[in-house]
C-alpha cells in the first residue's frame, strides 16, 4: 500500500470510527429497552409483548430481504449508498420516539404505537448497515487489509458508543424525567437523535468521492442481476449460508441477553442502575477486543479459525452467568469476558459477508455483493423474532409481573436463562462454521481478480 493510499485509509478510518460512534446511539434505546417499554412503561402483559415483537420482527425479515436490492439499485445525485445514511437514520430515530411514546389508557393502542416504532427502528438499520458496508468496500477497493482496517475502525466506534450509552442511559432517564420514566426516555432519545444525525451527515460528506452522482445511469446499468439470482446467491452459496446460519444462532442468544439484562439487574441484582455498570464494563471490554482483534486474527490462522475459537470462549463466558450472575460483580465479570471475546467475532463477521459476495461474483459472474451484505440484517431480524418468543417464554416461566418481588426459584430460572441463551447461541457456530471452506488467502486472490474484472 502506497503512503498516499495508506494516509487516505487512515483518514477515512478515523471518520468511520467517530461517525459510527455517533450513529451507534441509533439503536441503543430500541435494542435494550423496547421490551421494558412494553411491560413496565405501558403495562402490557408478557404474552402480548412477545406476540407483538415476533410479528414486528417477522415483517422486518421481509423488509430486509428486499433492502439490499433497493439500496443497490438506488440512483441519485448523492450516489448509490450515501442517501440512506440520512434517510434511514431519520426513520430509525423516529421509531425510537414512538417506542417510548406512552399515551392513553388503551393497551391495544399502546402496543400498536410501540410496535410501529420498534419496526421503524429495526427495519431502517437494514438500509444503514448495507449502505455503510458498501461504502467501506468502495473505499478499500481490492485491498483486503484496508477492508479489515475500516471494518475494525467501525466496530471500535460502536464499542465506544456502547460504553458511553451503557453508562449514561439510566442516569439520563432518571435526571431528565424527574420521576417520570416515559419523559426521561423521550428526552434522552431527543439528545441521541441530534448525535446520530450529526454522525450521519459527517460520513455522508466524507465519502462523497467514493459514491458519486449516479443519477444519469440507466436502469439496465444498475440492475445487473434479477432478484431471484440474488436469492440464489444466498441459498446455494455455502460461503453465505454458513455465515447467515451462524449469525442467526449467536444473535438470537445475544438479543435474549440484551432484553433480559434490565430484568436481571432490576429483579435479581436489585437495582436498574446496575445495568449501567454492567453495560459500561462489558462494552469497554468489547472496545479492547475490537482494538486488538486485527493483530491477533492473522496469528490464529485467519477469519474462520478465529471465529470458531472465540465462539467457544464467548459461549463459555456467557454460560458462567448462571453461576455468578446473581451478584453485580459476578454479572459484570461474566459479561465483560463474553463481550471481550465476542468483539473478535464482530470485527470479522462483516468481512465474511463481503467475502461471500466476492466469491459468488468470482464463481458465477453475478454481482450480488450489496445484496449479500444485507443478509447480515436478515440474520439479525430472524434472531430478533426468535429471541422475542424466547423472552416471552422466560418471563412467563417465572410468572413475571412488573414491580413484583421475584422469589428465589424465579431468580434462579431467570439467571440461568440469561446465561444459557447467549451461551448456546455462541457455541452453535462451532459446528456451523465447519462447512465454511474458502481460506483468507484464497479470498485475497478472488477479490483482486474481481477488481481486475470490474476495471475491464
Amino acid at each position: 500500500m502506497s503512503d498516499s493510499r495508506g494516509g487516505t485509509i487512515r483518514k477515512i478510518g478515523i471518520v468511520m470510527l467517530f461517525s459510527n460512534l455517533m450513529m451507534g446511539f441509533a439503536l441503543t434505546m430500541a435494542q435494550n429497552y423496547a421490551s421494558y417499554s412494553y411491560t413496565d412503561l405501558a403495562g402490557i402483559d408478557t404474552s402480548m409483548m412477545a406476540t407483538c415483537m415476533f410479528v414486528v420482527n417477522s415483517v422486518a425479515v421481509v423488509i430486509t430481504l428486499v433492502s439490499g436490492a433497493i439500496v443497490s439499485s438506488t440512483r441519485s445525485r448523492w450516489g448509490n449508498f450515501r442517501p440512506w445514511l440520512l434517510l434511514a437514520n431519520g426513520v430509525c430515530m423516529t421509531g425510537g420516539f414512538l417506542i417510548f411514546f406512552n399515551v392513553g389508557n388503551s393497551m391495544l393502542l399502546k402496543a400498536v404505537i410501540i410496535s410501529i416504532g420498534y419496526l421503524f427502528a429495526n427495519a431502517s438499520m437494514d438500509f444503514i448497515y448495507t449502505a455503510r458496508m458498501a461504502l467501506i468496500a468502495n473505499v478499500a477497493g481490492a485491498d483486503s487489509d484496508a477492508r479489515n482496517r475500516l471494518v475494525g475502525r467501525q466496530w471500535q466506534g460502536s464499542a465506544v458508543c456502547y460504553i458511553i450509552s451503557g453508562f449514561a442511559v439510566v442516569p439520563m432517564v432518571t435526571l431528565l424525567g424527574s420521576g417520570n420514566e416515559t419523559l426521561g426516555f423521550l428526552l434522552t432519545q431527543a439528545i441521541f437523535t441530534v448525535i446520530v444525525m450529526g454522525g450521519s451527515i459527517w460520513l455522508f460528506r466524507a465519502t462523497k468521492e467514493y459514491d458519486p452522482d449516479n443519477s444519469g445511469s440507466s436502469q439496465k446499468e444498475i440492475e445487473k442481476v434479477k432478484f431471484i439470482e440474488m436469492v440464489k446467491a444466498v441459498v446455494t452459496n455455502r460461503q453465505a449460508l454458513t455465515v447467515v446460519l451462524s449469525d442467526i444462532a449467536r444473535f438470537t442468544g445475544y438479543y435474549v441477553l440484551a432484553s433480559m439484562m434490565v430484568y436481571q439487574c432490576t429483579y435479581v441484582i436489585g437495582s436498574m442502575m446496575a445495568m449501567s455498570y454492567v453495560l459500561m464494563a462489558a462494552n469497554f471490554c468489547s472496545f479492547l477486543g475490537a482494538t486488538i482483534a486485527p493483530v491477533i486474527t492473522p496469528k490464529l490462522g485467519g477469519r474462520k479459525r478465529t471465529i470458531m475459537f472465540f465462539s467457544l470462549l464467548t459461549g463459555a463466558a456467557f454460560v458462567s452467568i448462571g453461576i455468578f450472575g446473581r451478584t453485580l460483580w459476578g454479572f459484570v465479570i461474566s459479561c465483560g469476558l463474553a463481550f471481550f471475546f465476542m468483539a473478535f467475532i464482530d470485527t470479522l463477521d462483516s468481512m465474511l459477508y463481503m467475502d461471500a459476495g466476492e466469491y459468488w461474483l468470482y464463481q458465477k459472474g453475478k454481482d450480488t455483493r450489496p445484496y449479500l451484505l444485507s443478509m447480515y440484517n436478515v440474520a439479525v431480524k430472524v434472531a430478533l423474532a426468535l429471541s422475542s418468543l424466547a423472552l416471552g417464554g422466560i418471563l412467563t416461566a417465572i410468572n413475571y409481573t412488573p414491580g413484583a418481588t421475584l422469589g428465589a426459584e424465579g431468580a434462579n430460572v431467570l439467571t440461568w436463562a440469561t446465561g444459557l441463551a447467549p451461551g448456546v447461541g455462541y457455541l452453535l457456530p462451532l459446528v456451523i462454521m465447519l462447512f465454511h471452506k474458502v481460506s483468507d488467502k484464497e479470498m485475497d486472490v478472488i477479490i483482486k481478480e474481481n477488481a481486475e474484472r470490474d476495471k475491464g
